[in-house]
């Protein structure tokens, strides 16, 4: 009879501590679950682009969480610095798009290659003291395309100039140069 009491006091104690809420269980990681969408895919390419580019500010970044809350998953970026002029975004279209980054000789019109990365990610990079001289090269490739431009802000309109496979996100109430 001890034994039978002892049970019942011990499923009593057991019972007490049920809440009727769902034990914490980990998620399902068989991989039926979405992943989560990349703000990435928020930018609007609409043809050949192989990258997407803004304007940042000069001397110092204007507005970056404006970038993070749209098309960014972190606002924590590399930054290469060349020079104290401009800042630029720029973000690769396609994962495993290769970046070369070259300081430009103002003397010599060589280029010498700073950087380089064989599947790069969104990044900042600060070049441009000169409104006359981009210091900057940077070359894209992906899948056997390249795309070669020196960013710069145009002295005839103030806009972003890219060369013809990026696409200006720079939004349109951003301060000029």
């Amino acid at each position: 009879m001890k034994k039978i009491a002892i049970c019942l006091v011990l499923m009593l104690s057991l019972l007490a501590g049920c809440s009727g809420q769902e034990p914490d269980l980990p998620q399902n990681s068989g991989g039926s679950e979405e992943p989560e969408a990349s703000r990435l895919e928020n930018i609007d390419f609409q043809g050949d682009e192989l990258y997407a580019a803004a304007y940042l500010g000069y001397q110092q970044i204007d507005d970056l969480e404006y970038y993070v809350q749209l098309y960014l998953d972190s606002d924590e970026l590399p930054t290469h610095y060349v020079s104290g002029g401009d800042f630029y975004l720029l973000i690769p279209r396609h994962q495993g798009t290769a970046l070369r980054l070259y300081i430009n000789d103002v003397e010599t019109d060589e280029r010498t290659l700073v950087f380089e990365d064989p599947s790069c990610e969104p990044l900042i990079i600060q070049c441009n003291a000169s409104d006359i001289f981009t210091d900057i090269t940077a070359e894209l490739t992906y899948d056997g395309e390249t795309a070669v431009f020196s960013p710069f802000i145009s002295l005839r309109d103030g806009t972003l100039e890219l060369g013809e496979r990026g696409l200006d996100i720079t939004r349109d109430d951003a301060p000029a140069a």
